[in-house]
């Protein structure tokens, strides 16, 4: 670029930030800068909108309401249906064991996961282990693993890491 082309494109800058200028300073929007907005207008907004408008007084009373227990005759039932489950759950542990031999890949590992339904998508933690670099480090072996395991815990298991 020449001396003229140089002198003609600053002088292109400097026309538009005026204009831009101009324009920032000196045209007015709609809507004032200083609009209060009351109560009654907050309000009636949020409530147009679709949401409901609580007080605190409202919503301490039904945060109260919701923690404390029915008062009716099924809480011993529901006490028991409770304890039940927690005895299911806790015997209902499902372990699987994961062996990975010499030339597995990553996605074999995960098609395995899947069939022993430990992990819900074959194809999304196999994308996990290469997008988190966990695929290089895959180490041989037996893994035991539960279907309530994170991708990032099987991973972390399985890489001994």
């Amino acid at each position: 670029m020449n001396k003229r082309n140089t002198r003609a494109f600053a002088f292109g800058i400097l026309m538009a930030v005026i204009a831009f200028g101009t324009a920032y300073f000196f045209i007015k929007p709609n809507q004032s800068e200083n609009r209060k907005i009351d109560e009654n207008s907050a309000k009636e907004f949020l409530q147009a909108k679709g949401y409901t408008v609580l007080t605190n007084e409202v919503y301490t009373l039904l945060q109260q309401t919701k923690s404390e227990e029915p008062v009716n005759g099924n809480t011993e039932e529901k006490e028991e249906s409770a304890e039940e489950d927690t005895e299911l759950d806790e015997g209902s542990q499902v372990v699987y064991q994961l062996t990975i031999e010499s030339g597995m890949t990553p996605g074999e590992i995960a098609v395995q996961l899947e069939k022993a339904n430990v992990i819900d998508q074959a194809a999304d933690f196999g994308n996990y282990l290469e997008e988190y670099g966990y695929s290089n480090k895959i180490q041989l072996g037996t893994f035991e693993l539960t279907p309530d395991m994170s991708y990032k815990e099987i991973a972390k298991v399985i890489t001994k890491s």
